[in-house]
């Protein structure tokens, strides 16, 4: 069996964390079965330098495959698990347990992004890669998640 099974489209993650350290990502993202019973893990980044740098987006696609192989989020930047290589995924990686029973064989392309100057880095963008990957399997348990609503200024 493959994983994933259905497309999940338009998964919203915006992830701040105001610190002397910063941190800013803000993104969309769609997941879809490889086409033609293919295995493995695709990231397709057709955005520019303008919306997301590379290495930024190479942390989306690190915390989603971290996801993928059963990282917690805990995992992420300390202590984190060797990430399996093309080779690998091509020949079979069972996705993690709870997410259901399976072969890695998604392809996640980037549909939007906003970079922030200074504090758009890559440690970020591996964490809300992390997340988007969480919130699309979870469900309706994780769309209202109030980190992904923009700040509302106060009425006046």
């Amino acid at each position: 069996m493959r994983f994933p099974t259905e497309a999940r489209h338009d998964v919203h993650v915006r992830y701040t964390r105001p610190s002397c350290m910063g941190g800013f990502a803000w993104f969309t993202v769609d997941f879809e079965p490889l086409p033609d019973g293919r295995l493995g893990f695709a990231f397709v980044n057709p955005l520019g330098p303008e919306d997301i740098d590379e290495e930024c987006a190479q942390a989306v696609s690190d915390g989603i495959l971290l996801w993928l192989i059963g990282a917690g989020p805990q995992n992420l930047n300390i202590d984190r698990p060797p990430l399996p290589t093309a080779k690998d995924l091509d020949a079979g990686v069972l996705v993690r347990p709870d997410a259901g029973p399976g072969l890695i064989a998604l392809r996640a392309v980037l549909r939007h992004s906003r970079l922030h100057p200074v504090d758009s880095l890559p440690w970020t963008h591996t964490r809300a890669g992390w997340r988007a990957a969480d919130k699309s399997w979870r469900g309706r348990e994780a769309t209202d998640d109030p980190m992904d609503r923009a700040p509302q200024s106060p009425a006046g």
